[in-house]
């Protein structure tokens, strides 16, 4: 590997398959009996982004020219790129991965030295990062002074598995409130009250596929971008809303999207209730006509994954009454960059 391995700036065909064969088989290593991505999903979080998120790409390859690795580095709107020079200061996140074959060598040293020294020329504050608990890459960061901020539950349903049919899930009336939905942008009567839901709800810790939010200024542009780029890739993005009967505002929201690669597993998202309108089970009836709308959206679907933070307790009972089952804990880091 080189000493200064140099960004990807126009990867080829050839080099989003080499990226692909990097991620599919680590994630069949560490993540032994869960779905690997397709390649076409892969290439379109690389190759698709908003506004908003720029992404810096290194592909590394060995001395027989196999590639060895990737890392990704989200930089965040207002975080400018190393080659113009401007600090913003923003947060930046990275994904690193090192296949099962080339571990253990000291790459992934000299790649995350690499990626934080870019993070820092761009004028980043902070670098996010995140790790399967119980794995290697917990002690690989914690020893190179990533602080854990997160830890997450990633849960799956398998639709076969929820507590009776489906037609029967929870649908108790709640006065004082309605449910409402729509498919990709939020119609433009909802606009206003769908953007000040999200700005009264802290960040959401599942980011949906390079749609993560972070720390996203929330307006009714960025509303709409989020679900243009996720239709840019091919994506459906489901929303069932919870509208308050008074005053007609937002009052809660979860996600779903279906992936535009043909697989039969969906993915949930945000899944949040504004605090004014706690204390109602807006939650559970809001996922409840979630999944009794999905069937007639893709009847082949077969599964839900989804991660929800340990301290959202609330969720996690939300979801466990529903059939959710527990996949896999991650740990989210975080490292506090020196300013130059």
């Amino acid at each position: 590997m080189p000493a200064n391995p140099s960004p990807l700036t126009a990867p080829t065909a050839e080099d989003l398959r080499a990226w692909y064969r990097v991620q599919s088989a680590a994630l069949a290593h560490d993540r032994p009996g869960e779905p690997v991505p397709s390649q076409a999903a892969v290439r379109a979080g690389l190759t698709t982004t908003g506004s908003r998120r720029r992404l810096v790409l290194w592909l590394l390859r060995g001395s027989g020219d196999e590639p060895v690795a990737t890392a990704v580095l989200r930089l965040s709107e207002g975080t400018a790129t190393a080659e113009d020079g401007k600090a913003a200061g923003g947060p930046a996140e990275i994904q690193m991965t090192v296949h099962p074959a080339h571990r253990r060598l000291g790459t992934g040293s000299r790649l995350l030295a690499t990626v934080t020294e870019a993070a820092t020329a761009a004028g980043c504050g902070s670098l996010a990062a995140e790790a399967v608990s119980g794995t290697p890459g917990e002690g690989f960061l914690a020893t190179r002074d990533f602080v854990p901020v997160t830890r997450l539950t990633w849960q799956r349903l398998a639709l076969d598995d929820i507590p009776g049919p489906i037609g029967k899930l929870p649908e108790v009336p709640h006065p004082g409130y309605r449910l409402t939905a729509w498919e990709g942008a939020v119609p433009d009567t909802l606009t206003g009250g769908f953007t000040d839901a999200l700005r009264a709800l802290p960040a959401p810790p599942a980011a949906a596929a390079g749609l993560d939010h972070g720390d996203t200024r929330w307006d009714p542009a960025t509303v709409q971008e989020t679900a243009e780029l996720a239709a840019r890739r091919g994506d459906r993005l489901l929303t069932v809303a919870a509208l308050h009967e008074d005053d007609g505002a937002v009052a809660g929201y979860t996600t779903v999207l279906l992936p535009g690669d043909g697989a039969r597993r969906a993915h949930q998202y945000d899944t949040a209730v504004v605090p004014a309108h706690r204390g109602h089970g807006l939650a559970l009836w809001m996922k409840s006509e979630m999944l009794r709308r999905l069937p007639g959206v893709q009847p082949d679907l077969t599964e839900i994954h989804t991660g929800v933070p340990d301290d959202s307790r609330h969720l996690l009972a939300v979801n466990n009454a529903l059939g959710f089952r527990p996949l896999r804990r991650t740990v989210r880091y975080r490292l506090r960059l020196r300013r130059r």
